[in-house]
């Protein structure tokens, strides 16, 4: 596979993975160790008015920011895969979960829990650094792994 659509489904891909793999057993580490109510890999409604269960969504939103990950893998700082990724899921979530998407909250895409900057909630800032600079360290790692070699 080469060029913008290569890198697109292979992103996709790594970002689906990533959500399955890193995203979701960061949650469940967390859940074991008690500081989340939610259990990784749940199945569970998600966002209303469709009701698709929770882990659908993930990996589908998981997919589309690998799809942007490939994207930009070229102009992100970091080096290598891993801390490219690194990065890029810090970015996601101080643009989108802390900012976007409690702005538009009760809509389309917010979550009921979501508020602003984390509710300035250090335990709860660290939680979702944690979960998503997760994701992002394995979106690294898996779209180096499916992609060496098979874009331009």
């Amino acid at each position: 596979m080469q060029g913008t659509v290569g890198r697109i489904v292979l992103g996709f891909i790594a970002g689906a993975i990533s959500v399955l793999v890193a995203h979701e057993g960061t949650i469940y580490l967390l859940h074991a160790a008690g500081y989340i109510p939610t259990n990784g890999w749940s199945m569970t409604p998600a966002i209303p008015p469709w009701g698709v269960p929770r882990l659908v969504n993930n990996v589908f939103w998981g997919g589309l920011w690998g799809a942007l990950f490939a994207l930009l893998y070229d102009w992100l700082p970091g080096g290598m895969a891993w801390l490219k990724g690194l990065i890029f899921g810090l970015c996601i979530v101080l643009i989108s979960n802390w900012t976007l998407l409690p702005l538009i909250k009760g809509r389309l895409f917010g979550q009921p829990n979501q508020v602003l900057f984390g509710g300035w909630n250090p335990q709860r800032m660290l939680i979702v650094l944690a979960i998503l600079g997760a994701f992002g360290l394995g979106l690294g790692i898996v779209y180096r792994l499916v992609a060496r070699g098979r874009t331009a």
